[in-house]
């Protein structure tokens, strides 16, 4: 998210189109690399499913570790979908 908010925003905000390809591309490469990272936890964890007689600690690590990857598939899916195609066309 740093990368997004010093790199690609501003040159979004500047509408130097023309700057954004090389951005752009990386920005989906990292999203690849979290929605495979999330796969890994879901994987290990059973599909976070709680362990038999998990404690609270278990269960709110595993309420966190979902939250998370909720927001961030949603974060990834508007961003996919909504803002990155404004400028793909113009980026090339």
């Amino acid at each position: 998210m740093q990368k997004e908010e010093q790199v690609l925003f501003p040159l979004m905000r500047e509408g130097n189109a023309a700057a954004l390809a090389a951005p752009l591309a990386v920005m989906r490469r990292d999203h690849e690399k979290s929605t495979d990272l999330l796969r890994g936890i879901e994987h290990a964890s059973h599909g976070l499913n709680l362990p038999e007689g998990a404690c609270g600690s278990w269960t709110a690590l595993y309420t966190g570790v979902r939250k998370l990857g909720d927001d961030l598939v949603a974060h990834i899916h508007l961003e996919e979908t909504e803002l990155f195609p404004r400028f793909d066309g113009h980026a090339a």
